[in-house]
Order: structure tokens, then C-alpha cells, then sequence
């Protein structure tokens, strides 16, 4: 301001000088110097704006170089990691998400390769996801996925569905549930179409029907870790699990029993390295370790359970209907052979009658054959003693016969000499 005020006084001062000139010297002198002098301060004027705006932004610059350097830096420590305390100061206060009294930050690649390890072991996740329609007949399932855009969902792809949210304890089948594995058959933007990979019964088309999200898809079946129920509390396990398998998570860890078996066994030596199964015998510290679960394997195996039992609930069913039409038709069976029964007996009845006269009949035709037998002996016996007697006479009758011929014979022998 005070620089400006002397220009100020000068232009004024050279204005007055100016007007006094004019008397004495020729007015183009006067314009001449004039304007030299203006043109003068003019320039003064602008240099020293100049080189007061070249301050301005050199000091600008300057911190902006800094400011760029001091980015540049934590840039490279995001990207490259770093173990410069100051460094992980700045970047904690610029709201970037540092462990607390973390000694070192790890690089972008590095925290890329535990994200791709960590997708790798538990596969995409699509949370929040609503179905949009079901049908109740096939299981087809049509679903909108709010995040990401794109969803990155292809067709032929395998998903496994569960409904989203914590479960309900004491009876896990009153809340959220596992709805099955289904194949992607359809992805146009946020719409997804999935069908059931396996068929599904009455029940499970019940649940899926029922059920009106959120969902969550996962591409691979969620693995069971030892680190994930790490840190839990026994009452914080007992509010997650189910009171039949909650005490092998409590046991975690802790030292074994003499009752557990050789599966539940993992053995440390001095340092605290952990031995192979076979060296359990040299083991200072053993610790009780909890099955791992194969949930798609297990899945698949209940649901392979789970046909067999239909099968055979349908078998026995059939099985009923049969007995049940084999029962009826006995019993109509029965009642015809009862009634049949009871019409023999009457035909038995009336047979035992007629056997009586039968029978009655059969002793006076028996007694009839006796008798006739006795006169057939009598009458043989009769005929052959009359036969014995006709032979005699026929006997008789012969000698006499040949008497008489050998008497003709002798009578007719002196009749022919005395013809001749």
C-alpha cells in the first residue's frame, strides 16, 4: 500500500513538473518525457507485480513439490509397503486403515496375493442378494444382485445359496437355512437365473419358495477353518452352534484327554513344533483338535441320504398300499372261503347223510353178495358134481357105444363072406 501511495505522489509530482514545463519548453517535449516517465512507472508497477505473483507461485510450487513428495511417499509406501514409523503415522491420520501399533505396512501386492489366497480358499461372495421369483414346481430361481455392477456372474457357473444371517438357537431349522446348489443358467446385468443342480423334493421346494432374502452365493462351498471360531468365547459359541457339536469347538486347543482318539491328537515337541501323526509317542504337549468339515462333500452326502430315505419312504408307501390291497383282498378271500366253507359244510351235511344210506345200502348189498356168493358155491359145487355125474354117464354111454359098434363090426364080417 505504501508503494502505491509514492507512485501515487509521483504521477502527481510528474503531472505538476508537466503543467510548469509547458511554459518553457515546446509541449512535445513535455508529452515525450511524460510518457517516458509513465511509461516508467508503468513498468516498475508490473515488475514488481511480476516478481511479487513469482513469489506467490514459487512458494506455491514449492509447497506443492513437497505436498507431492510427501504423497509420492506414501503412495510408494502403499504400493511398495514400508516399515518408516513416521510414514505409518501419516497414513493412520489420513484415515487409511492401519493395524494398531503395526511395525510395517504391507505392499499393495502383498495384501493383492492375501486377497487372492483368501478369495482362492473361500471363493467370490455375492451378498445381499433377492430373489425375485421361484417356481415351486422346478426350483428355477430368478435373483438380482445389488453389488457389484457387473455382478461378474457367468452361465454354467455352480453356486451355492444360503439364506443371509445369524442362526436360531436352540432349533437352527427356524432360521436362516443352506437352500442348495444351483447352475447360473442366465446372467443379463444385476438379473441371475439359477436352477437346481440336483433335484429337489416337495420340502426343499417348500423352504426355497419360502424364503424372501436376503441370500448370500458363494462360488465355492464355504471352508471349514480352525481360525474362523478363534478367539471365541464358550458362551459366544453356544449362542453360534448347535448344542450337539458345540463341544468339540469349546475343546479346541486345549490339552487331550486320555479318552480322545488318535484322529483328535496333534502333538508338539519343545519348541513347539507340531509332529506328524506317527510321532505322537515323542510328543512333550498334546492338544485336542476338532474335525474339519468338508460342508460340500457333507452336503452332498445328506442329500444322497436324504434320496435313499425318500426312496424308501416311497417303497414302504407303496409297500403299504399293496398290503393294504393284499389285506383286502384276503379278507375277501376269507369271506369266501368262509361262506364257501359254510356251503361244503352244509354239502358235507347232506354227503354224511347219503354216506349213512349209502353205507346202509353197502351192508345189505354186501349181505346180497354173500348170499349170492353162497349160492354160487352151492350151485358150483351142484354143477360140478352134476358134471361129475354126465361124464360117468357119458362115460357109460361111450363103452356102450363102442360095445354096440364092436358088435355090429362082429355081426357084419359072416355077412360080406357070403355076399361075396
Amino acid at each position: 500500500m505504501i508503494i502505491q501511495i509514492l507512485l501515487l505522489l509521483l504521477v502527481l509530482a510528474a503531472l505538476v513538473a508537466a503543467y510548469f514545463s509547458t511554459k518553457t519548453w515546446h509541449w512535445a517535449h513535455v508529452l515525450v518525457v511524460l510518457g517516458v516517465f509513465l511509461s516508467a512507472v508503468a513498468y516498475l508497477f508490473l515488475a514488481a507485480e511480476t516478481l511479487r505473483i513469482n513469489g506467490v507461485w514459487r512458494s506455491q510450487a514449492n509447497r506443492s513439490r513437497r505436498e507431492l513428495t510427501d504423497v509420492e511417499a506414501r503412495i510408494e509406501a502403499l504400493q511398495r509397503g514400508t516399515e518408516d514409523s513416521r510414514l505409518i503415522g501419516t497414513l493412520a491420520g489420513d484415515e487409511v486403515h492401519v493395524p494398531e501399533e503395526a511395525d510395517e505396512i504391507p505392499s499393495v501386492g502383498d495384501l493383492d496375493h492375501q486377497l487372492h489366497m483368501a478369495v482362492r480358499v473361500r471363493g467370490r461372495v455375492w451378498r445381499d442378494v433377492k430373489p425375485a421369483g421361484v417356481d415351486p414346481q422346478t426350483g428355477k430361481t430368478h435373483v438380482t444382485v445389488e453389488a457389484p455392477q457387473p455382478p461378474g456372474i457367468r452361465p454354467d457357473a455352480i453356486l451355492f445359496a444360503f439364506e443371509q444371517g445369524e442362526p436360531v438357537l436352540p432349533d437352527p431349522t427356524q432360521g436362516p437355512q443352506y437352500l442348495g446348489e444351483f447352475r447360473v443358467t442366465g446372467a443379463v446385468d444385476q438379473d441371475v437365473t439359477l436352477e437346481p443342480v440336483l433335484p429337489m423334493d416337495e420340502f426343499e421346494l417348500q423352504r426355497l419358495s419360502g424364503s424372501q432374502g436376503p441370500w448370500i452365493l458363494y462360488e465355492s462351498m464355504p471352508v471349514d477353518r480352525y481360525k474362523l471360531f478363534a478367539g471365541k468365547t464358550e458362551e459366544e459359541l453356544r449362542k453360534m452352534l448347535p448344542e450337539e457339536s458345540v463341544q468339540e469347538y469349546i475343546r479346541q486347543g486345549t490339552p487331550a484327554g486320555p479318552d480322545d482318539d488318535e484322529w483328535h491328537r496333534v502333538g508338539f515337541d519343545e519348541e513347539g513344533n507340531q509332529l506328524g501323526p506317527d510321532e505322537l509317542d515323542k510328543a512333550v504337549r498334546q492338544e485336542y483338535r476338532r474335525r474339519l468339515r468338508d460342508y460340500a462333500t457333507e452336503f452332498e452326502e445328506l442329500a444322497r441320504q436324504r434320496v435313499l430315505l425318500l426312496t424308501d419312504v416311497a417303497a414302504v408307501t407303496q409297500d403299504n398300499v399293496q398290503l393294504q390291497a393284499a389285506a383286502k383282498s384276503a379278507e375277501e378271500l376269507q369271506a369266501f372261503r368262509e361262506e364257501e366253507s359254510r356251503k361244503l359244510k352244509i354239502d358235507l351235511a347232506g354227503i354224511e347223510k347219503e354216506r349213512e344210506v349209502i353205507d346202509a345200502h353197502l351192508a345189505t348189498v354186501e349181505q346180497q353178495l354173500a348170499n349170492a356168493r353162497r349160492l354160487l358155491d352151492e350151485t358150483l359145487r351142484e354143477n360140478a358134481r352134476l358134471a361129475d355125474q354126465l361124464a360117468a354117464l357119458q362115460d357109460q354111454l361111450k363103452a356102450k357105444i363102442d360095445q354096440e359098434s364092436a358088435d355090429a363090426e362082429t355081426a357084419a364080417g359072416p355077412l360080406a363072406l357070403s355076399a361075396g
